[in-house]
């Protein structure tokens, strides 16, 4: 169990107090995300071949960045509380992503 969950049981207080307000409506802002891109894809003529054009190796970069977004600060255990301090140095994140994207190019032979 997490700290919040064991201080929640422990205390009596339920476990919502403890979340964040983007975390306590994630499923809100799920269901507005996917209805804003719905919309988009209903409203905004030529959206879908202007998607389309914007991969590289067969590989689609707006859904490559929304995967990285969405899933790596899960992963990586990202702590909120310190990330302006670790995006401060830009040219690193610009340099780990353009390798990444340069090593993951590479097709085995």
């Amino acid at each position: 169990m997490s700290n919040g969950v064991k201080a929640a049981a422990t205390t009596g207080s339920p476990v919502i107090k403890e979340m964040s307000f983007l975390d306590r409506w994630l499923a809100v802002w799920i269901l507005l995300a996917m209805g804003l891109g719905l919309a988009l894809g209903r409203f905004v003529p030529g959206l879908n071949t202007a998607l389309d054009a914007m991969s590289i190796g067969g590989i689609s970069l707006p859904i490559a960045i929304g995967l990285l977004v969405m899933m790596y600060p899960v992963l990586a255990k990202v702590r909120y509380n310190e990330t302006q301090r670790i995006t401060g140095d830009r040219k690193l994140i610009i340099l780990s992503l353009v390798l990444n994207w340069v090593l993951g190019l590479k097709r085995p032979e």
